[in-house]
């Protein structure tokens, strides 16, 4: 079992891939999670296979969601903004509500549980904050330019933040 310097933790999009692994890594090493994404049946899944795992439903493009996940990211030693999507193809043809969308998600959803967790983590002097990235941060991505232009954004204000 690992030993980790934290004693609860909140992931974002932990209904699949990157933050599924990461709440089975954490629920297995005993860390008490609140599990957050959209699908309630995929996070009633994992509740149900790891013990010590909280399910909060939320869509954190509204503000209804963001609010909840918000405050509940403020109690948390570890906060992993995971959610977030992409879209591909030429974009002058993507649908813009959708890219609006992916906007809201990968930039202002991190942004501003980012700034909730650090605002309880700095006073308490303690606590972790993850930022989920990607490699097509670091270059222009043709078909992806959104995504990899909100990534660019992650890494960028995560490398500040360290700072």
């Amino acid at each position: 079992m690992a030993n980790y310097p934290f004693t609860s933790a909140l992931v974002t999009g932990a209904s699949s891939g990157i933050g599924a692994a990461m709440v089975e890594l954490l629920a297995d090493a005993g860390v008490p999670t609140v599990v957050v994404a959209r699908r309630r049946d995929r996070l009633e899944e994992l509740a149900a296979a790891h013990k010590g795992v909280e399910v909060l439903v939320a869509d954190l493009t509204t503000a209804e969601g963001l609010a909840a996940v918000a405050e509940r990211a403020t109690s948390a030693d570890l906060v992993v903004n995971n959610a977030g999507f992409g879209t591909s193809g030429e974009f002058h043809t993507l649908d813009g509500e959708r890219l609006s969308r992916e906007i809201a998600l990968n930039i202002d959803a991190l942004t501003r549980l980012s700034r909730a967790a650090l605002g309880a983590m700095v006073p308490r002097g303690r606590g972790y904050l993850l930022n989920v990235s990607s490699v097509a941060s670091f270059q222009p991505a043709p078909k992806l330019a959104v995504y990899a232009a909100t990534k660019a954004y992650v890494t960028s204000r995560t490398e500040s933040l360290h700072e």
